[in-house]
């Protein structure tokens, strides 16, 4: 795993990358049920578009993710499927991923490219079976786009409740649930999209996510809790950045860039420190 995350308990990251994989898994093979079984209920694509043939493949592929079995080829394909998706899709509906349903469809493509980098993690048969590895070079990488993807998501839903942009209610008081989360979406998704404070960023912003579900749509009971694409996105949202407060930023983040010019500096004054050697001059 990247040295990022050592500052987090042992294993922590691999294990919460499990979770949200799991996770991931499940709602993608809950498109798949609706469209071959109808259940919980009936899928809105035709079989035979583009989302509805992703959604077919979404049934088994959903059941490899959540057992963490051929993760890297798996996801691969869901990640290049879901990304097409969205620009065949959810775009040709509006420019704004919190208002055309997009939100799901990115966070999925974006997290399975990076598991397409970084394997199933501590919970997989992939594991189990001596074929998990992580990709030492592509995996920071690909941590780093989804850290920016995400980011790049969430700050439009406080935009939406600062600026009403997409069409959204206007709330910018920070004494309503509404108006708190605004500004939380508002500086946390820029900070995410920098890579700055990222951890303890994440960890604030699933606690939102998390409250977001159980407060708004956990009481509709368990299928129709994530039935519509701001109820999946809450989800995914939580377990993505409860795992990016474990794995940290990856690339292209100014926490790498402070790290590293806070250790160059370390370095610089070790080396100039002169050593007091015995035997010298009384």
């Amino acid at each position: 795993m990247p040295s990022n995350s050592i500052a987090i308990p042992a294993g922590l990251t691999r294990y919460l990358q499990s979770a949200a994989r799991i996770i991931f898994g499940f709602l993608v093979l809950r498109h798949g049920m609706e469209q071959a079984f109808a259940f919980p209920e009936a899928s809105a694509a035709a079989r035979m578009s583009f989302e509805g043939v992703i959604e077919l493949i979404a049934l088994p592929a959903g059941v490899l993710i959540m057992l963490g079995w051929f993760t890297r080829q798996t996801a691969l394909l869901l990640a290049i499927g879901y990304i097409i998706l969205f620009f065949v899709g959810p775009l040709t509906q509006g420019p704004f991923p919190h208002r055309n349903g997009g939100d799901p469809i990115l966070l999925n493509g974006f997290f399975f490219l990076y598991l397409a980098a970084a394997g199933g993690g501590a919970w997989s048969v992939d594991r189990l079976r001596g074929r998990d590895s992580y990709d030492e070079k592509w995996a920071p990488i690909a941590l780093g786009v989804l850290r920016i993807a995400a980011g790049c998501l969430f700050i439009m839903h406080g935009l939406e409740k600062f600026f009403a942009v997409g069409g959204g209610r206007i709330d910018r008081d920070i004494m309503t649930m509404r108006g708190l989360a605004g500004w939380l979406e508002s500086f946390g998704g820029p900070l995410v999209i920098l890579g700055l404070f990222t951890r303890p960023v994440a960890f604030i912003l699933s606690g939102e996510m998390a409250v977001a579900y159980f407060r708004s749509w956990a009481p509709r009971g368990f299928w129709l809790s994530f039935q519509q694409p701001g109820m999946e996105a809450s989800i995914l949202f939580c377990y993505l950045f409860l795992f990016l407060w474990a794995a940290g930023p990856g690339a292209f983040s100014l926490d790498a860039l402070w790290r590293r010019r806070s250790t160059e500096t370390r370095t610089t004054r070790a080396s100039t420190v002169p050593s007091n050697t015995p035997g010298g001059s009384l």
